[in-house]
C-alpha cells in the first residue's frame, strides 16, 4: 500500500448522526467511487477501511490510502474521542472526498452535485501506542 499524508487543514471530522470524514486535495480522490446518495442512502466503499485514532486516521483502499493527523490545533481531545467512538459504534463512517475543502459545506451540493467521491467505509481497529 502507498499511503500519502493529507495535511490536517485538508480534513474535517464531522460528528452527526453518522460520523463524516471530509478530505480535500487527497490523492485517493480518484480511487474512491463517485458519491451518489439517492434519498440519503450512501453507498458502501467495498475494499476500503477507516481506522480512527486520537492521533491519526487511516483511510486504506485497494490501491492506496492516506494518513490524516486527527488532533485539531486546539487540542480538542474530547471532540476527537467522540468522533472515534462514533466510528466504532457505527462500524465505520462516511468518507467524502472533494477536490478541495470549501469554506462552507453545502451538503445538498456535496451529496448530489457529482463532484464528491466516497461513501460508507467500514471501520477497522487502530492500535496506538500508550
Amino acid at each position: 500500500m502507498t499511503a500519502m499524508l493529507v495535511p490536517r487543514e485538508n480534513a474535517r471530522f464531522v460528528l452527526g448522526p453518522m460520523p463524516l470524514l471530509v478530505v480535500g486535495e487527497a490523492r485517493v480522490h480518484a480511487e474512491l467511487p463517485r458519491l451518489v446518495a439517492p434519498e440519503g442512502r450512501v453507498p458502501v466503499c467495498d475494499g476500503w477501511q477507516l481506522m480512527a485514532g486520537l492521533t491519526v486516521c487511516v483511510l486504506d483502499g485497494p490501491i492506496g490510502g492516506c494518513l490524516i493527523p486527527t488532533m485539531a490545533e486546539s487540542g480538542d481531545v474530547q471532540g476527537m474521542a467522540a468522533w472515534c467512538d462514533a466510528v466504532a459504534q457505527n462500524g465505520g463512517g462516511v468518507v467524502v472526498s472533494l477536490p478541495q475543502i470549501p469554506d462552507e459545506f453545502d451538503w445538498d451540493e456535496i451529496f448530489g452535485g457529482g463532484r464528491a467521491r466516497g461513501g460508507f467505509v467500514r471501520g477497522a481497529e487502530l492500535h496506538e501506542a500508550d
